[in-house]
């Protein structure tokens, strides 16, 4: 008895009283399926264009460091030239002797046991606080 009333009511097919129609739950399952392609390729995109600004962000910083770079460049430049223009002795009085001058006086005082090689730390020292200054 139990299997003709069954028969009888899945004549038209499985009963789904519990649940929604097939077609419903597909849709439902195409719907979610395309909400996290949607989510995905903007997740793609997103880290595609932070990428691309990374890129950007960092190409600005080397063309800003070439730029400084060639002001530096022509700055020495244009100090090379007004060099070029003095006479020897007068390149020589105004950019030689007084640190020269210094540097053997602070030999002097010190008194080291390699005076030329003091001598010249001091002078090297000196170029780099000089060219500190100018910047």
């Amino acid at each position: 008895m139990f299997q003709s009333m069954r028969f009888y009511i899945e004549r038209g097919g499985r009963p789904y009283n519990y649940l929604d129609d097939r077609t419903i739950l597909n849709q439902q399952r195409d719907q979610h399926l395309e909400e996290e392609e949607a989510k995905d390729k903007a997740a793609k995109q997103k880290a595609k264009d932070e990428q691309e600004d990374k890129k950007e962000k960092h190409q600005k910083m080397l063309e800003d460091l070439a730029d400084k770079r060639l002001v530096e460049v022509r700055d020495h430049m244009k100090a090379l030239k007004e060099c070029d223009k003095l006479f020897m002795r007068q390149f020589l009085m105004k950019y030689i002797i007084p640190v020269l001058t210094e540097g053997m006086i602070d030999v002097c005082k010190v008194g080291p046991l390699d005076p030329v090689d003091y001598l010249a730390e001091y002078i090297f020292k000196r170029s780099h606080e000089s060219t500190q200054q100018g910047n």
